[in-house]
C-alpha cells in the first residue's frame, strides 16, 4: 500500500518542470486568484476580520477533499495493469490513493503555518490538537466516497464528470469564499448540509476565532459518517469481487 502511495506521488509529478512544487502551488494560485477578487474587485473581503487566512484555511481543506475523492474515483481504473495480473485485496489500491493525496496535503501544511505566521495568528497547541479532528473527519469523508465510487466508475464511466460537477457546486455551498456569519440566517442550516460546511466551518472556528466547538454537536455527523463507512466497506467487498471484468 505505501509502496503504491509513493510511486503515484512520484509519477503524478514526473514529467513536469516544476515538479513537486505544484502540490503546494496549485491551491496557493487558487487563494491568490480568489483573494485579489474578492477582496479588491468585489470588496467583499473587507471588514471580514482575518478574512485571507480563512480564505486560504478552506481552501487547502477543500482541496485535500476534491483531490482526494478524484484520485479514488479513479484509483481502481488507473491501476487496471496491476489489477488484471495480481490478485491482492483490492481496497489496498483505494486507501493507496487516498494517502497520495494526504501526503500532498500535509505538504500544503507548511503554506498554512507560513500565513498564520504572517498574520500573527498563533493557535494554541489544544485548538491545533482539535483541529485534527476535523482533518481526520475529512479522510474519513474521502475513504468513504471512494469505497462507493471507484467500483461503480469502473461500470459507469459517466461517474468523473458528474462528480466534477457536483465538487463545483458544493465548493460554492461550503463557506469557503465567505464566512458564515456573513450569508443570512436563514441559509446557514443548508450550508450546512454539506458535510465539508461542517469542517471547514468549524475548523476556521478553531483555528482563527480561538473559539473550541462543542463536539456533541457533531454526534450526529459523527453517527452518519460511521455507518456510511460501514456501508461503503460492505459495498466495496461485495462490488470489487469482479472489478478485473470491467477494466
Amino acid at each position: 500500500m505505501w509502496v503504491l502511495a509513493k510511486t503515484d506521488f512520484k509519477m503524478r509529478y514526473h514529467a513536469s518542470i516544476l515538479g513537486y512544487v505544484w502540490a503546494v502551488l496549485k491551491p496557493l494560485l487558487i487563494f491568490l486568484i480568489l483573494n485579489f477578487v474578492f477582496s479588491h474587485v468585489f470588496g467583499r473581503g473587507r471588514g471580514i476580520e482575518n478574512y485571507s487566512l480563512q480564505l486560504i484555511t478552506g481552501i487547502v481543506v477543500w482541496t485535500y477533499f476534491n483531490e482526494g475523492t478524484n484520485l479514488g474515483l479513479t484509483s481502481l481504473l488507473s491501476k487496471s495493469n496491476i489489477l488484471t495480473k495480481i490478485y491482492f485485496p483490492r481496497w489496498i489500491i483505494v486507501i493507496s490513493s487516498t494517502i497520495n493525496s494526504t501526503l500532498i496535503f500535509f505538504m500544503n501544511i507548511f503554506i498554512l503555518v507560513a500565513f498564520y505566521i504572517y498574520y500573527n495568528v498563533y493557535p494554541s497547541i489544544t485548538e491545533i490538537l482539535f483541529s485534527f479532528v476535523y482533518i481526520l473527519l475529512t479522510y474519513g469523508l474521502i475513504v468513504t466516497f471512494s469505497f462507493f465510487a471507484a467500483p461503480l466508475y469502473l461500470r459507469f464511466r459517466d461517474l468523473k464528470q458528474i462528480w466534477e460537477v457536483i465538487l463545483q457546486g458544493l465548493f460554492f455551498a461550503a463557506p469557503i469564499i465567505y464566512p458564515l456569519y456573513v450569508m443570512p440566517a436563514q441559509y446557514h442550516k443548508y450550508i450546512l448540509l454539506n458535510p465539508m460546511g461542517i469542517i471547514i466551518h468549524y475548523l476556521k472556528v478553531t483555528l482563527i476565532e480561538d473559539r473550541l466547538p462543542n463536539l456533541s454537536n457533531h454526534l450526529l455527523f459523527f453517527i452518519l459518517l460511521a455507518l456510511f463507512f460501514i456501508a461503503s466497506l460492505v459495498f466495496f467487498k461485495i462490488t470489487s469481487k469482479k472489478a478485473a471484468e470491467y477494466v
